[in-house]
């Protein structure tokens, strides 16, 4: 079976027996701690604490690490921009750009952050069934009084669901629609905006014709986005308590650092 990033990887480790609650809320403490850390340690205690994370779920670092990759190319605008952009001490005298040690510096630390959100993202896709996201979100969001907004958490829930579990589908058309055009002699390198039409606008086609199923399906099944009943139930277990006390102590680690 073709695997994509941001896909579900099928297993019975530590990681996918977490209640997904457990696990949404660790992604939004990672989160936060990968946008305040400021030093390189800090960073690479947060990529050693996804690699343990990793190990223990059982999937390749490969598959995640291809979630990464269709963003390389703006990361290294970052990188670059950040590099020649950043005011300081220049590393090579240049008469237009210069290169500095702060801009390489900040330049790193940008890239390496949004490189682990995007790995911290992928592990919760791979470990956790998209419907057991819609519930964990669902779950998180009731208690607010989204009804007086208009719409329900059933509702936000779904929606979030649903671009997580089309990412890949996105994905994969892309791959499959650049492959058909080289196919047929698109040259990108000679017209990059003709490559790019080429590209884009059947994916764009494609999907619209998946979201129309997708509503279609949704209706015929008498979809109304009001309160559902679950065949399991979610409950905090030991397990889970467990989870967020390691999660909590790794918090308070790198504050103090």
């Amino acid at each position: 079976m073709y695997e994509t990033a941001f896909n579900y990887v099928y297993g019975n480790s530590l990681l996918h027996r977490l209640d997904p609650r457990t696990k949404l809320g660790a992604v939004m403490c990672l989160s936060i701690l990968v946008f305040r850390e400021e030093s390189f340690a800090g960073m690479g205690l947060l990529i050693a604490f996804f690699l343990l994370l990793t190990g223990i779920s059982g999937v390749r670092l490969s598959f995640l690490l291809r979630s990464v990759r269709p963003l390389l190319f703006f990361m290294f605008f970052i990188f670059c921009f950040q590099l020649f952009a950043t005011k300081g001490t220049p590393i090579v005298p240049l008469p237009v750009l210069t290169p500095t040690y702060e801009g390489l510096r900040l330049g790193t630390l940008l890239s390496l952050r949004f490189g682990l959100l995007l790995l911290y993202a992928a592990l919760l896709t791979a470990s956790t069934l998209p419907n057991q996201i819609t519930n964990g979100i669902e779950r998180l969001l009731r208690p607010l009084p989204l009804r007086y907004l208009g719409v329900t958490s059933f509702d936000l829930a779904t929606m979030m669901s649903l671009s997580i579990r089309f990412l890949p589908s996105f994905l994969e058309n892309a791959a499959t629609i650049r492959a058909a055009q080289l196919a047929r002699g698109l040259d990108l390198r000679h017209d990059l905006r003709r490559g790019t039409t080429a590209i884009a606008v059947p994916l764009i086609r494609r999907s619209i014709l998946l979201a129309e199923e997708v509503t279609e399906a949704m209706e015929s099944r008498c979809y109304q986005g009001q309160c559902r009943t679950s065949l399991h139930e979610l409950r905090m277990q030991k397990l889970e308590w467990s989870a967020l006390l390691v999660l909590g102590a790794f918090f308070l680690l790198l504050i103090k650092i």
